[in-house]
């Protein structure tokens, strides 16, 4: 009886040559003094896409990968505890500068805004819709007033008080009132990104105690149906804010390649 060895050999070579085509180089940069996180393609794709995270970098660990496989850059960028303010926009500015003019990176990129993320990618899309492909928001915050205010608009938020009060501090507002009077609201701003021909993706659990659905996720959604802009809904009946994502991330990956510029 031949030995099995040879093929089983050959098998785990197999499977050590593909993690190595998938596998990233993870570099680690400083750009406008804030620590920038570059997952680097053995191979990039056709254009260079990329996908921005907002904020919680390597959290959908399963997408970033998937998408490392298949040719892409993936980005994160530090500046927590900023809430998308212009500081904030103002190391995007020279993050995507440098990305563009150093690797060549398509000028559209993909953002992905997890639970406070999506205030970056929102207020990123505001002041860039033409440098926009994709707006995936997954359980992601949209009005400051439901978080972290944690003020009831039609359901009630957990809230988080210690970042309200820094979200205050950012910001310059003197209290509450002035915060959540001239704060901007979940899809003001965004009509010009739809316009744009950004797809907006929205990976959100209908029960959500933190960040919850209508009073975030859903408006910008109710934005982009009203004029004629293109969604794709991924809803999770039940889900709370955990998990993030799905549990097999390949239908967020074909749409995000399939809609990347």
């Amino acid at each position: 009886m031949p030995s099995v060895m040879p093929r089983i050999l050959l098998a785990l070579l197999g499977m050590a040559l593909c993690a190595v085509a998938s596998a990233a180089t993870v570099e680690k940069l400083t750009i406008d003094g804030k620590a920038v996180t570059v997952k680097v393609p053995t191979q990039a794709a056709p254009g260079k896409p990329w996908l921005w995270v907002g904020e919680f970098g390597g959290h959908l660990k399963s997408l970033e990968d998937g998408l490392v496989a298949k040719g892409w850059h993936v980005v994160y960028v530090g500046v927590s505890n900023q809430f998308g303010s212009a500081r904030s926009m103002a190391t995007w500015d020279k993050v995507y500068a440098d990305l563009r003019e150093k690797r060549g990176l398509s000028a559209k990129p993909a953002l992905l805004g997890i639970s406070r993320g999506g205030l970056y990618v929102n207020a990123w899309t505001r002041l860039h819709p033409d440098r926009v492909s994709v707006l995936y928001l997954d359980n992601g915050v949209c009005d400051i007033r439901s978080w972290p205010g944690g003020f009831a608009l039609t359901h009630q938020s957990k809230g988080s008080a210690g970042d309200w009060k820094l979200y205050k501090t950012e910001f310059g507002f003197a209290n509450d009132e002035d915060a959540k009077a001239k704060s901007l609201q979940a899809a003001e701003g965004l009509l010009p990104a739809i316009k744009a021909g950004v797809v907006l993706i929205s990976c959100h659990g209908t029960a959500d105690k933190t960040v919850p659905f209508e009073d975030n996720a859903a408006l910008v959604i109710k934005l982009w149906q009203d004029n004629g802009g293109r969604v794709k809904l991924f809803p999770k009946e039940g889900g709370d804010h955990h998990p993030h994502g799905l549990p097999d991330p390949k239908p967020l990956i074909e749409v995000l390649t399939a809609e990347a510029k």
